[in-house]
């Protein structure tokens, strides 16, 4: 009986570590957002079996869990955490065949370049501004988001 128990137990913790996926619920109760925690690919899964790929893979190579979906109040965009290096993308999803359904840079450069978890992001009062926060050294990044174009998405250092 030991040795059931410990075979159970080795499985689920090999199970558990072994975890590529992630999903996320959407405000729209017939979509779900698929994420590889490892590779940062998004991928839009509807309950009537059709999939469109939002993100390709960023990471082809990352062993460990370090992508992230922050949901925003507007339900149709989630934003994408690099949490080792603190890049960002607006990630927006749609039923709508002739809108746009992707992902979008907030911030294409790496702030640091670790192998660990460090970077987290708190909403601010505005729907469309959040901040990034470095949690080793406390460094802070104010970043928005938006429906309106690319100049109305941007990220500044705090000083």
């Amino acid at each position: 009986m030991k040795y059931i128990l410990m075979l159970l137990l080795t499985l689920s913790i090999t199970n558990a570590k072994s975890q590529n996926y992630k999903f996320y619920d959407t405000e729209n109760y017939h979509n779900k957002l698929r994420l590889n925690i490892k590779n940062g690919e998004v991928i839009q899964v509807q309950d009537d079996g059709y999939k469109v790929t939002l993100q390709e893979p960023i990471e082809a190579n990352s062993t460990q869990e370090r992508f992230k979906l922050i949901k925003t109040e507007n339900m149709w965009n989630f934003i994408l955490l690099d949490e080792f290096d603190g890049r960002l993308w607006q990630v927006q999803f749609t039923v709508d065949e002739d809108a746009f359904a992707g992902s979008i840079p907030i911030n294409a450069s790496r702030l640091s370049n670790t192998q660990s978890r460090k970077f987290k992001v708190e909403p601010l009062i505005s729907m469309f501004q959040f901040y990034l926060i470095n949690d080793e050294n406390g460094d802070m990044w104010k970043f928005q988001w938006s429906t309106k174009g690319d100049e109305y998405r941007w990220i500044e250092k705090l000083e």
